[in-house]
């Protein structure tokens, strides 16, 4: 029999545990020294974490890239609209806009060119028309629906009460196609009104 059978054949008769034969282990605590080492790896460990997570490296466009972002806003539209308007889908054009591809195919830059060659005027004249304060152009459309409810002027052109509160207090302002497309909300319902009252 070996050592440790018999040892443990001895616990046994004795009924004594057997982590009793084992041999004791002296705890050490660290030195102060050490804690400090050890909570200064953790914190900068978490730092290195935390700046990874909010530095982000500026996007480099290439020229046809820039060229498109630009004409975006030239010409105040929103991503999806000018995804609608250049015929590929909004993915497609967020890899262009956002620098995830090499360049930009030149069909699709042919159209963005004609899309600004086309529509320039007209763009023109809607950045005159919609540049003043939101609370101004909230008042005219109220004006014309004859009405001073958030809730209903809210209710007609598709949006929440709160974002009118925030338009009427100047917090915020649609870009231009988004504009463009609530007044032509306000002129349809106006002209509808219109229409049943000469019935």
């Amino acid at each position: 029999m070996n050592t440790y059978a018999q040892t443990h054949a001895k616990t046994e008769k004795k009924g004594a545990s057997n982590l009793d034969t084992l041999p004791n282990v002296v705890m050490v605590e660290p030195s102060n020294a050490e804690l400090v080492s050890v909570k200064k790896h953790a914190r900068t460990t978490r730092n290195a974490k935390n700046k990874r997570r909010t530095q982000k490296d500026p996007i480099e466009l290439s020229p046809d890239q820039q060229e498109l972002v630009n004409i975006k806003n030239s010409l105040g539209l929103r991503h999806q609209d000018y995804a609608i308007l250049l015929g590929i889908g909004l993915p497609r054009l967020s890899s262009y806009t956002y620098g995830r591809t090499a360049s930009v195919p030149a069909d699709v830059m042919k159209t963005a060119r004609q899309l600004l060659a086309e529509n320039a005027e007209a763009t023109r004249l809607l950045k005159e028309k919609f540049n003043r304060p939101m609370s101004e152009i909230l008042q005219e459309w109220e004006n014309k629906l004859g009405t001073t409810s958030d809730a209903e002027l809210a209710g007609l052109i598709g949006v929440v009460t709160m974002t009118i509160n925030r338009w009427r207090k100047n917090e915020t302002k649609p870009d231009l196609s988004a504009l463009n497309r609530y007044d032509r909300i306000v002129n349809l319902v106006v002209n509808n009104i219109k229409q049943l009252v000469l019935r």
